[in-house]
């Protein structure tokens, strides 16, 4: 069984001469601290034994070491308690477990901390890109909480609407709004399933988040058509551009950061394998001719570990911060490349994505297959059609979609 002992730590001093006090975990020769948020004076606390000592004649001071006894000594048998029901329901419990169990299920302030646990999490598991939603979110809920942390009881319809209110306030826009609401919902989520938040006290069956349909991001056929034959040849950056965005919309809407993630060993035959970035869902594209084409030109596809394109240039180096910055380059390009032809939207990544969509709607073809190729796992009435598919109905519908 793992050891709880509470600790002082004597290095850190505070201006009213007291320190802050911990539980220490000891489990399989790892140790790790919970904050117990409680201060005392050295001169009241026996390091040996991990208690209080109080050898005081000031009623006062009696008075506070007395309730703060008294607080340990509860919060000692909770600890312990829920340590055994750990050890009974999982046998295998590691150290992270009981961090769990014991600083979230027990702790009197646990949103925020639990804010940071996942995205601490999200970094370790390389899922940076979520990791920086939940970061920004909860950057702007935390400044609005003056960094007052609170329970998951707490968290109730009455504070969420007022921190909508809060961001209404602060003319922030509707689908930003929604964004952070969404995330703290995810949040929230993820805490019922972990067991650190209870689903009869869910604060979002009341509460309606808004959102505003966003503008139009759809281009006609003819569009491009003529973004294809535009020639860049002595402009080499905006013509790679264009090639992202012709490999993106070929490749059925792929996403910039699944064409900036692909490597040599995603071919397999005829066919591009891949996973979703934001999904993990599984996708296989037929290489056609300009599929290939676009990939040679990069590429020799002779280096199964090398990446297919130069957005990601330094293996060794932050791989997202290189994606985000061949994203917001392709971008602005693809903003230039949109004002010389004077199309109707700016031109961005995300364009290929809705232009395919919408190109195949007007084709045609029909919703469920459009879902499928896009990969919109939350449409489920028309999901459950679409595993039927074979990947040859998927390939002709692309194949008439993509001859521009």
């Amino acid at each position: 069984m793992a050891k709880l002992k509470f600790t002082l730590n004597s290095s850190r001093k505070y201006k009213n001469g007291e320190y802050p006090l911990f539980l220490r975990i000891s489990h399989k020769k790892s140790k790790t601290y919970i904050s117990l948020k409680k201060t005392i004076n050295k001169d009241f606390w026996d390091a040996k034994s991990g208690s209080i000592i109080i050898n005081t004649t000031n009623k006062h001071t009696k008075r506070n070491l007395q309730i703060l006894q008294l607080f340990l000594e509860e919060k000692m048998v909770t600890y312990k308690s829920s340590l055994f029901a750990l050890e009974m329901s999982n046998p295998n419990y590691t150290l992270q477990d009981i961090i769990n169990t014991l600083k979230y299920k027990n702790s009197s302030a646990n949103v925020l901390s639990y804010f940071e646990s996942v995205i601490k999490t999200l970094k370790e598991t390389g899922k940076t890109g979520n990791a920086k939603v939940y970061a920004n979110t909860f950057s702007v809920f935390s400044k609005y909480r003056n960094n007052k942390d609170l329970t998951f009881d707490e968290l109730d319809y009455r504070v969420l609407k007022r921190f909508e209110e809060h961001m209404q306030y602060e003319n922030l826009r509707i689908n930003t709004i929604s964004f952070y609401m969404r995330t703290i919902r995810a949040l929230y989520n993820r805490a019922i399933k972990e067991g650190l938040a209870k689903e009869e006290m869910y604060p979002f069956k009341q509460l309606s988040i808004k959102h505003e349909k966003t503008s139009k991001r759809a281009l006609l056929k003819s569009h491009l058509t003529a973004i294809k034959g535009l020639d860049l040849s002595k402009q080499p950056d905006k013509d790679m551009a264009r090639d992202f965005f012709l490999f993106s919309y070929y490749c059925r809407g792929m996403a910039f950061v699944d064409l900036a993630y692909l490597k040599v060993e995603n071919i397999v035959g005829d066919r591009l394998y891949y996973s979703r970035n934001k999904t993990n869902q599984k996708f296989s594209i037929k290489i056609t001719e300009p599929i290939k084409e676009i990939m040679l030109k990069y590429n020799d596809l002779k280096k199964p570990e090398t990446y297919i394109f130069p957005i990601i240039k330094n293996t060794d180096g932050d791989i997202y911060t290189q994606y985000r910055n061949g994203m917001r380059l392709t971008n602005k390009k693809l903003n230039n490349i949109g004002k010389m032809l004077e199309l109707p939207i700016t031109l961005t990544t995300y364009v290929s994505r809705h232009s395919w969509a919408t190109i195949a709607k007007r084709e045609g073809i029909s919703t469920a297959i459009i879902s499928e190729g896009l990969g919109h796992e939350s449409e489920k009435t028309t999901q459950i059609y679409l595993d039927s598919f074979e990947n040859d109905v998927l390939d002709n519908a692309n194949n008439l979609i993509t001859n521009i």
